[in-house]
């Protein structure tokens, strides 16, 4: 696998796919375009603009909440684009709208797009060649459709769907995704990749647990709202929990996560915030009668060289990165000034990278927040 990369942060659309284009060597052999743009730009012309130009291979997009790329790192009100190629691997997309009226003629289009290059849904072993990378609308709640219509389609738990949820720069009014040049606003993207290279798909949680356990009495899923934690209103037991105040609260959620603990794996599930009845608002969905760990800061310099190393042993020599990085995690990292070092580690590690700041994760079934996906393809 062979990574391209190209950034542009002029404000009209034309011009900045010319400057994109210009900076990607050209080439006939690319397989997919991958691009990454703040809502800044008009995503449809821009969809649309970077398919005429690349029109022999798969196009997809995100719109963000800050693009990252390597050289430039962490930035904002661009548009990152990276060009892959490679003789070993096939690639086939698929744009899924209104996940959550997804019909039996809708399975169809995501199986046929699975055997357009060779990954049978049904088999196995499929997993063994073969992963998914995909995008999804990050405000109308459709994460957990998505993993649970993926793995219905995809009967395999060991397949691994990886990517993030589309964000607009902490507006909260509409995210984009993209395939081929058609968009949507209440779905999501699907690139099937099947390949003879080596790959390396993980997660990089930055959170420890604290030894503190509550189960969620009451909640509703739909609109991710606890209702109540060990039967107390969820403000009040947050804080009695963590002993501090009620009105300090709002300063501690995003240092103080919960953590769910799902087939013997930690998954962060974000606060979103508090409601003047004491109800909590999240960022995942927490069922009634789940339980929840209070998690902390673990060693953030030691967790992230461990995830660096241990990628960097399996994928010696790197041919494509793409990184998804959840919006509170680039936060979190401005405010405790850590952009420098993980910038800095990034760069010893992988001598190409880019990605985007998002609005959730998508690992395997699951959807979690303040945590970093990895996609790493040997060369």
């Amino acid at each position: 696998m062979k990574q391209e990369t190209a950034i542009s942060y002029n404000p009209i659309v034309s011009n900045a796919v010319d400057e994109i284009c210009a900076k990607l060597p050209p080439s006939n052999n690319y397989i997919a375009l991958i691009f990454f743009a703040s809502v800044n730009y008009d995503f449809h012309a821009l969809s649309a603009s970077l398919k005429e130009r690349y029109p022999d291979c798969e196009v997809i997009g995100t719109s963000t909440s800050g693009e990252i790329i390597q050289g430039e790192g962490f930035v904002q009100h661009s548009i990152v684009a990276t060009a892959l190629s490679c003789n070993k691997t096939w690639v086939s997309g698929v744009l899924i709208n209104n996940v959550d009226k997804f019909n039996i003629f809708g399975v169809k289009t995501v199986e046929d797009a699975a055997r357009k290059i060779g990954i049978n849904p049904g088999s196995p072993d499929c997993h063994k060649d073969a992963f998914a990378f995909s995008f999804v609308n990050g405000l109308c709640n459709a994460e957990e459709v998505l993993t649970a219509l993926f793995y219905a389609i995809i009967k395999n738990e060991d397949f691994i769907l990886a990517g993030g949820s589309a964000g607009d720069d902490l507006r909260f009014k509409q995210t984009y995704v993209s395939y081929n040049g058609d968009i949507t606003s209440e779905g999501a993207v699907i690139l099937f990749v099947r390949t003879q290279c080596k790959f390396d798909i993980r997660k990089e949680n930055l959170f420890t647990p604290m030894g503190k356990l509550m189960k969620i009495t009451d909640a509703d899923v739909h609109t991710r709202k606890i209702i109540s934690i060990d039967g107390e209103v969820p403000q009040k037991r947050y804080a009695e929990v963590l002993g501090i105040s009620e009105k300090e609260v709002n300063n501690a959620q995003l240092v103080y996560p919960f953590g769910r603990r799902l087939y013997g794996d930690m998954y962060i599930s974000s606060i979103a915030g508090f409601n003047e009845d004491g109800t909590m608002n999240m960022y995942c969905k927490v069922a009634p009668g789940s339980f929840v760990e209070l998690l902390k800061e673990g060693e953030i310099s030691s967790l992230a060289e461990a995830t660096c190393k241990a990628i960097s042993e399996n994928i010696p020599k790197p041919g494509a990165v793409i990184l998804v990085n959840c919006i509170l995690r680039t936060i979190y990292f401005n405010q405790k000034s850590l952009v420098n070092e993980v910038l800095g580690r990034f760069g010893r590690y992988f001598p190409k990278y880019c990605g985007f700041s998002s609005y959730g994760e998508q690992f395997g079934r699951f959807n979690c927040n303040q945590t970093l996906v990895s996609i790493v393809i040997g060369e």
